[in-house]
């Protein structure tokens, strides 16, 4: 069985759920561990623990150093067009949008746009891997967390959106 350490803090968009192993990020949910704990393999059990580093970076992110999230490494299992996807999330810069088009384009696979809608829904590490940032073609589009919560980060972010 695997232990797992987390800790909690509070954002834009509510209060966040970070998992790490090492000093990386596995998983994060806004809706607390137990989001979690159904997203991960049956096994891994949770430890709630001081993580100085996270909070510090999550604080820094609260406070308006939008890029803060950006230092933070991250792992996630999926395939290789889910990995060229989120790893072109990572480079949607603070307070811009991109479509799930264009990420479809930049990963690689211009007609894909709708992987890119399911490797969204796939991420483990959100607002680390910021899905929050793709929107459809027509608006907003949707996220997991649910739509005020999407809306609270690009608004804190600066990002037009609708």
């Amino acid at each position: 069985m695997t232990t797992l350490s987390y800790t909690t803090s509070k954002i834009p968009g509510g209060s966040i759920a970070v998992v790490v192993a090492d000093g990386v990020v596995l998983a994060s949910s806004f809706r607390g561990i137990a989001g979690i704990r159904s997203r991960l393999p049956a096994g891994v059990t949770f430890k709630k623990a001081e993580l100085p580093a996270i909070t510090e970076v999550l604080d820094r992110y609260r406070g308006g150093e939008l890029t803060a999230l950006d230092e933070v490494e991250v792992a996630q299992p999926g395939g290789v067009f889910q990995q060229a996807v989120w790893i072109s999330m990572r480079t949607i810069e603070p307070g811009t949008v991109d479509s799930y088009g264009g990420l479809a384009a930049r990963a690689g696979k211009p007609r894909a746009y709708r992987a890119v809608g399911t490797s969204c829904s796939l991420n483990l590490v959100a607002p680390f891997v910021p899905c929050h940032r793709v929107v459809a073609a027509n608006g907003i589009g949707g996220y997991g967390y649910g739509l005020d919560v999407k809306r609270a980060l690009l608004r804190h972010e600066g990002a037009s959106f609708e």
